[in-house]
């Protein structure tokens, strides 16, 4: 299946990283992989990324003359969307 909009293709990156690594079995009850003990900097991460690829691709379509889609014409909003997002889901994931 292929993901036309960088928006989607941003948080659905931002979904594999989070579920990426197993929980470890530890004595910790809510230990979790990096990315779960981290979701502030994890949804940074992924809003700077998905903010990034939007201003790229954004350029890209510009030099070649084609119509902007919603999120390449509004990437800092988008980006705070993807997090949110991230964050979301990492909070949530460690159950």
């Amino acid at each position: 299946m292929k993901i036309n909009s960088t928006l989607q293709r941003g948080v659905a990156l931002a979904a594999a990283f989070t579920a990426v690594l197993p929980l470890a079995a530890t004595a910790q009850v809510h230990r979790g992989n990096v990315l779960q003990r981290h979701p502030t900097a994890t949804g940074v991460a992924a809003g700077a990324a998905t903010h990034h690829a939007l201003k790229v691709s954004a350029r890209n379509k510009k030099t070649h003359h084609q119509k902007l889609n919603l999120a390449e014409r509004h990437p800092t909003i988008t980006g705070i969307g993807a997090a949110l997002g991230a964050h979301h889901l990492a909070k949530h994931s460690r159950k």
